[in-house]
C-alpha cells in the first residue's frame, strides 16, 4: 500500500486537511500552511484558468493526461507531503492497470476518482451506469490501484456511494457536499451548514459500520470559511476536510480583487488620500480590532462609528480581550481627548463606598469625610469616566448614576446645592448588560449605557484573525526591543493555532514575548515557543445561564460526555444530572459516550 494516510493505527487520529488542488504555487502554500496531503485535480486547474469546477465534468480534453502535464512539472517538484491524482475512468477504451502504471511510475502516492460519476444524478447517471462507466468502474480503478500498492482516496456523495467504497477497501472516503459556494464563479445550493452535519454524520456513521480504518473526511457545499466547517464538526464525528475552491480560488478571488481595487483607487481618488488614509489605514484602530472576522469587522464599524461622538459605549469580552484597550482608544479619538481619562473599579466594592467615590461628600457627612471630598464626576469634568466591571456595580448605584444622567447634575453627599455633570462614560463587562438579568443590571441603566456595545469575541472564536495579531505582536515588541521584527515558522503558527486561548490576546502576547527571547535568529521555531497550558475550565461566569454554559461545553466536546465533563471541570455524574435537569438529555455523543 502508498503512505499511511488512514492514521488507524492511533488511539485518537489527528484531524486530516487535503488540498484539491492544480498549481505548483497552490501546492507550495497550502503545505506550507499544514495540509497533510494534496490532490491534483483537473477542476483545480479549472479554476486556475478562469473556469469553475464543474468544467471539469466536461469532455473538453483528455482528463488524466492534462491532469499528469501539470502535477508533473509543478506539483510533484514542489510538494513534500503525499500527492494523490484525480484519474477520470469514463472512457470504456481506457485500460486501468496501464494509467494506474503510468501514475505510480510518475511518482504519485495514490489515486482519487475524480472526475466522477457521483456529481451526475438522473437518466444520464443512470445510463452510465448501465454502460458500465460510472461509479462502478470508478472503485474498480481504485481496485487496481490498491493492488499496485498506491493509496486510494473515494469520492462519494451518498451514504450507498460512501459504504460501498469503504466495503472495498478505499484508505479515504471523501463525503461530497456538492460544488462549494461562495466567490464570484460559486455554485447555489440552498444546503444549510447544520444540514449538511447532519447528512455528513449519518454517512460516517455508515462507514464506520462497515469498515473502521476508513477515514472519513468532507469536501463542498456550504463550507467557504473555518468557522463554517467548525460549526460542521460540532455536528458531525469526520476526520478531516479536503479543500478545493475554498483553498484556491475563493481566497484568491478576494485577494486579487481587493489588492487591485486598491491600487486603482491609489491612482483615480489621490486628491481623496486624506480621507482614504484615515478611513482605511489600520493603525487608526486598536489591535484588537484587527483581522477578517465577521466579528472583528463588525466591532471594528462599530468603533469607527463611535470614535467622534459622545455617547455612552459599553466594550463587553472575557477577560484579555483588550476591553480596556478599545476604551483608551475611544477617548483618545474622542471629543475630550484634552484630558486624561480616568478608570473606576466596580467590582467588591459595597454600595455606600462607591457612592461616595462618584459623588463626593460635604465634610462631616460621614465618618470617612473629615474634610469635602471631590467625588469622581466632579473630578473628571469634561472627561471620560471608565466604569471597569460595570456589570458587578451595584444595582442601587446603577439606579442613582443613571438619576445624575437624566437630571443633568448631582449632589455631593450632604450639599445643598447640585453639580454640573459633564461625564462620558465608558465601560467593560464580561457580557453585554441588556443580556443580563434584572437583578444585576437594571434594566434603564442597561438600556442607557449598553445602547452601543461593543462585543469582542474570544480569541479561540477568532483564529482566522490570528496571523494579523501575531505580526502586529511581533512588530511591537520588535519596537521595543529596538530590532528587527522576528517571523514565525509555519509549524510555530500551528501550535498556536491549535490552543484554546483561555487568556486571549493578554496569553498570546505573553507567549510571543518569551519566544522572541528563546529565539536567537530570525525566525521562531516551534521549540522556541513556551510550553502551552491545557484549557482552563469554562467558567460559567462567561454565561448567561447554566444552561448555556453546559450547551456550549457540549458543543465544544462534539457531544462527548465524559471531555465535556473534563472540559467544564465537573463530574461526569453531575454532568448528566444538570443535563436531565435543563432537558438536554438526548443530546447523544458518538458510540454511547
Amino acid at each position: 500500500m502508498g503512505p499511511d494516510l488512514s492514521g488507524s493505527q492511533r488511539e485518537q487520529p489527528r484531524f486530516m486537511v487535503g488540498a484539491a488542488i492544480g498549481t505548483g504555487m497552490a501546492a507550495q502554500s497550502a503545505t506550507r500552511g499544514g495540509a497533510d496531503f494534496l490532490i491534483a485535480l483537473s477542476a483545480g486547474r479549472m479554476r486556475c484558468i478562469g473556469e469553475p469546477s464543474v468544467a471539469a465534468m466536461l469532455p473538453l480534453r483528455d482528463s488524466n493526461e492534462f491532469v499528469l502535464s501539470f502535477a508533473r512539472s509543478e506539483i510533484l517538484p514542489r510538494a513534500t507531503v503525499p500527492v494523490y491524482f484525480g484519474a477520470a475512468s469514463f472512457d470504456p477504451r481506457l485500460d486501468l492497470r496501464e494509467l494506474v502504471e503510468r501514475i505510480a511510475r510518475a511518482g504519485f502516492a495514490g489515486i482519487a476518482n475524480f472526475p466522477t460519476s457521483i456529481l451526475i444524478d438522473g437518466q444520464y447517471r443512470a445510463f452510465l451506469e448501465r454502460s458500465g462507466v460510472g461509479f462502478g468502474r470508478e472503485l474498480e480503478l481504485l481496485q487496481v490501484a490498491r493492488e499496485r500498492g498506491l493509496s486510494t482516496l473515494a469520492y462519494t456523495h451518498t451514504a450507498e456511494e460512501a459504504a460501498e467504497a469503504a466495503r472495498q477497501g478505499a484508505d479515504i472516503v471523501n463525503i461530497d457536499l456538492g460544488w462549494n459556494v461562495g466567490g464570484v464563479l460559486g455554485a447555489v445550493s440552498h444546503l444549510r451548514v447544520e444540514d449538511a452535519g447532519l447528512m455528513a454524520n449519518a454517512i460516517a456513521q455508515q462507514v464506520r459500520a462497515v469498515s473502521r480504518k476508513t477515514r472519513c473526511l468532507v469536501e463542498g457545499g456550504p463550507i467557504v470559511s473555518p468557522r463554517q466547517l467548525e460549526e460542521l464538526c460540532q455536528i458531525a464525528r469526520v476526520d478531516g476536510y479536503i479543500g478545493g475552491s475554498t483553498i484556491d480560488r475563493v481566497p484568491s478571488e478576494s485577494a486579487i480583487e481587493v489588492v487591485t481595487a486598491a491600487f486603482k483607487a491609489i491612482g483615480t481618488l489621490r486628491q481623496k488620500a486624506d480621507g482614504l488614509e484615515t478611513r482605511y489605514n489600520p493603525r487608526r484602530f486598536p489591535r484588537p480590532l484587527w483581522g477578517h472576522s465577521q466579528a472583528a469587522e463588525t466591532a471594528r464599524a462599530l468603533f469607527n462609528r463611535l470614535t467622534t461622538t459622545d455617547y455612552p459605549v459599553v466594550i463587553a469580552g472575557e477577560a484579555g480581550t483588550g476591553r480596556r484597550e478599545i476604551a483608551r482608544a475611544l477617548h483618545r479619538f474622542g471629543p475630550r481627548q484634552a484630558r486624561d481619562m480616568v478608570s473606576l473599579s466596580c467590582a467588591n466594592q459595597g454600595a455606600e463606598r462607591l457612592k461616595l467615590d462618584l459623588f463626593g461628600c460635604m465634610a462631616g457627612m460621614h465618618p470617612s469625610a473629615v474634610k469635602h471630598r471631590l467625588g469622581w464626576l466632579e473630578i473628571v469634568h469634561s472627561s471620560s469616566l471608565l466604569l471597569d466591571d460595570a456589570d458587578e456595580m451595584p444595582p442601587e448605584v446603577q439606579r442613582a448614576l443613571l438619576d445624575a444622567v437624566e437630571a443633568g447634575s448631582f449632589w455631593r453627599h450632604g450639599s445643598e446645592t447640585p453639580s454640573p455633570l459633564n461625564v462620558r462614560f465608558l465601560a467593560i463587562a464580561h457580557q453585554d448588560l441588556r443580556h443580563l438579568p434584572a437583578d444585576r443590571v437594571d434594566p434603564r441603566f442597561a438600556e442607557w449605557l449598553g445602547c452601543f456595545t461593543i462585543v469582542l469575541p474570544p480569541l479561540r472564536e477568532r483564529s482566522e484573525d490570528l496571523p494579523s495579531l501575531i505580526d502586529e505582536s511581533l512588530r511591537t515588541i520588535g519596537l521595543r526591543r529596538q530590532s528587527e521584527p522576528k517571523s514565525l515558522d509555519p509549524a510555530a503558527f500551528r501550535a498556536l493555532a491549535a490552543h484554546h486561548w483561555p487568556g486571549n490576546l493578554r496569553e498570546l502576547d505573553s507567549v510571543l514575548e518569551q519566544a522572541v527571547l528563546a529565539c536567537s535568529g530570525g525566525v521562531i521555531l516551534e521549540q522556541h515557543l513556551p510550553p502551552l497550558g491545557a484549557e482552563i475550565v469554562a467558567s460559567a461566569r462567561n454565561f448567561s445561564s447554566e444552561k448555556e454554559w453546559i450547551l456550549h461545553g457540549l458543543k465544544r466536546n462534539r457531544f462527548r460526555r465524559s471531555q465535556t465533563a473534563d472540559f467544564l471541570g465537573i463530574s461526569r455524574k453531575t454532568l448528566y444530572n444538570k443535563m436531565r435537569t435543563y432537558g438536554l438529555q438526548s443530546a447523544s455523543g458518538p458510540e454511547g459516550e
